[in-house]
């Protein structure tokens, strides 16, 4: 299928590659599926989650790893139901970032992270209450926590 992008122009999209998160993103509601895209076809660091519905919808992802490489995002059981995923399923994990015209001011939200269970292509934007993570942990700490 065709599908019009907010960075990407018209594309073609193979419904196996579409997000489906049965609890829409918070602020959302009216667009519950989604396709991931690279920026760069060789870096799968930085990407964009595409709304299937609104060509103008499109947050920029990271993952989270790349930065901090001991990020333990917490998961809980109806999470997991959710995803329609066991305690050992292998999930995808990405903080919705804030990119600013000066890059070094740009952030990442580690506190709130996207979860997607690839086998089913289902994803849940997952709210996690510990202070362990900020909201707004800027790119240019690295891979500093911030707390």
């Amino acid at each position: 299928m065709k599908i019009n992008t907010k960075y990407f122009g018209e594309m073609d999209v193979a419904e196996t590659d579409v997000i489906h998160f049965p609890e829409p993103l918070q602020g959302f509601e009216l667009s519950p599926e989604y396709i991931i895209i690279r920026f760069d076809d060789d870096d799968d660091s930085l990407l964009c989650l595409q709304s299937m519905v609104d060509p103008n919808l499109a947050f920029v992802l990271v993952n989270p790893f790349y930065l901090i490489e001991d990020y333990a995002p917490s998961i809980t059981m109806e999470d997991l139901d959710t995803l329609e995923a066991e305690q050992n399923t292998p999930l995808a994990f990405y903080a919705v970032a804030v990119i600013h015209e000066n890059w070094m001011d740009s952030t990442i939200n580690l506190r709130c992270p996207i979860a997607v269970n690839p086998e089913k292509q289902l994803g849940k934007q997952l709210i996690m209450d510990q202070n362990a993570y900020s909201m707004r942990h800027p790119i240019s700490a690295g891979s500093q926590k911030e707390v």
